[in-house]
């Protein structure tokens, strides 16, 4: 493991963010487009990449923001693994957690497609800012995830991705101290929803807000924007964690859940609750189940030792 600082890392302490330059090698990139293309096309609801009439939601698999899938086991398809286990991505977080004893978050990935009428789809409407952080509000005085974002295509200033207010990371506190304390109704155990008024406060208190360009290959470490121009965005979404932040009862939780091929959230230490409410199966737009669900991924992934060391297992 490296121990010198790099100066993206400098970066994430003082803007809450950063940028880690070609973690991925581009044929890696090339690769993961190519197969996620196939995957949507593999859907029986007549999608195709070069016919613009069927980029619309009854066309295409279950995204609950028009293009970030986590259901149908996409969290483990072959490809999504290949992208999870690249030594650059897993030294970038070894390196933010100094240790290289990690396990790794299996989250879902984004393949959206331009909304607009000109070079897009047009059936659903741009992404409305969501201003929230992935750390629970009650612990917000210390680093708890650090969630990465794997981008795999051209990603500039109109082609949607992530949305920071740069340097927030350090006044979610003085934040809730000026207005009597967090608001319990917008807080979940791992996570805070922000009003858009909320963002004033900020920006008065020396937050920009940031729309993250990067080249293929890229790796962003931390709101979501929706593709305006003609790129369709292409990422997956990979956290890693030090492997101590889980019991050995929980690191046996985890496997099963690899074994059964579910998905977790960004937190790569955190076993995900059981949804029995039905919100964990895909819906078509009409809002009946999903007939195409998988429970398993189209490609399986190889369960070679760098996969399972990612799982936790030593």
């Amino acid at each position: 493991m490296v121990t010198t600082k790099p100066f993206w890392l400098e970066d994430l302490e003082t803007n809450g963010f950063a940028v880690v330059p070609n973690a991925i090698p581009q044929q890696a990139c090339d690769e993961f487009i190519e197969e996620a293309w196939d995957w949507l096309e593999s859907f029986p609801y007549g999608f195709r990449r070069d016919d613009r009439s069927t980029w619309t939601s009854e066309h295409l698999p279950h995204g609950p923001t028009g293009g970030l899938y986590n259901r149908y086991s996409v969290n483990h398809e072959a490809f999504v693994w290949k992208i999870r286990i690249s030594p650059e991505i897993q030294n970038a977080f070894a390196q933010v957690w100094g240790t290289d004893d990690l396990i790794a978050s299996f989250d879902g990935m984004n393949a959206t497609l331009p909304i607009n009428a000109k070079t897009g789809r047009s059936d659903i409407p741009l992404t409305d800012k969501w201003p929230h952080i992935d750390q629970s509000p009650h612990h917000v005085d210390h680093l708890q995830l650090c969630q990465g974002i794997a981008n795999l295509a051209p990603n500039g200033p109109e082609d949607g991705g992530l949305v920071v207010m740069r340097g927030s990371h350090r006044l979610h506190q003085r934040f809730f101290d000026a207005h009597g304390g967090l608001d319990e109704k917008r807080a979940k155990e791992n996570g805070y929803r922000y009003e858009l008024q909320d963002l004033k406060w900020f920006e008065d208190n020396g937050c920009k807000e940031v729309k993250i360009c990067a080249g293929p290959g890229d790796l962003t470490i931390h709101w979501n924007a929706s593709p305006t121009g003609s790129q369709t965005r292409f990422a997956t979404y990979v956290a890693y964690t030090p492997r101590r932040f889980m019991s050995e009862d929980e690191l046996a939780q985890k496997l099963q859940i690899f074994k059964d091929r579910k998905g977790t959230t960004g937190w790569a230490n955190v076993v995900p609750e059981e949804r029995t409410d039905g919100t964990a199966e895909p819906k078509r737009p009409d809002g009946t189940v999903d007939l195409a669900n998988r429970a398993r991924p189209r490609k399986e992934p190889a369960e070679t030792q760098e996969v399972m060391w990612a799982v936790g297992v030593r």
